[in-house]
């Protein structure tokens, strides 16, 4: 997949997932949002995992090459996503918990496409789940949880 049409999927796709994610009217449903969303790519029948690792794990070994750089790109943008909704929540370490927000979605897309699992989506929520209790139980942000 050439640089140009690699940064226009990045642009698509970004704007679709935050429009669908933010369809939750607290940062903690956006944040399960994000879960459900992918849930949906996950069932379409155009779904073939992440372009962008797809890309850059199998065509590009060098770290500074366009492509890698792309695709490490999205990757900060959905992190800067995350952290955004983090920071919304007032948690203590909005960056760690966004890493971890991450960390879950980047995991629910490899065990659906690579593992063929249906449930990684809904697994992944349900431990975004436990992380949002876990912080809702801080005074400060208690009143927000829904």
């Amino acid at each position: 997949m050439a640089s140009a049409a690699l940064t226009e999927r990045d642009e698509r796709w970004m704007q679709w997932f935050r429009t669908e994610s933010d369809k939750g009217k607290t940062p903690q449903e956006r944040i399960l949002n994000m879960f459900t969303v992918l849930k949906s790519w996950f069932e379409s029948d155009g779904f073939r995992g992440c372009a962008f690792i797809n890309t850059a794990g199998k065509e590009v070994g060098d770290p500074e090459d366009p492509v890698r750089q792309i695709a490490k790109m999205h990757k900060q943008k959905l992190l800067d996503y995350a952290l955004e909704l983090a920071e919304q929540l007032n948690v203590e370490h909005p960056d760690d918990l966004a890493r971890q927000l991450l960390i879950l979605l980047e995991g629910a897309i490899t065990m659906s496409y690579v593992m063929g699992d249906g449930g990684a989506a809904d697994n992944a929520q349900d431990i975004a789940k436990l992380m949002l209790e876990r912080a809702s139980s801080r005074p400060e942000i208690a009143n927000a949880f829904p």
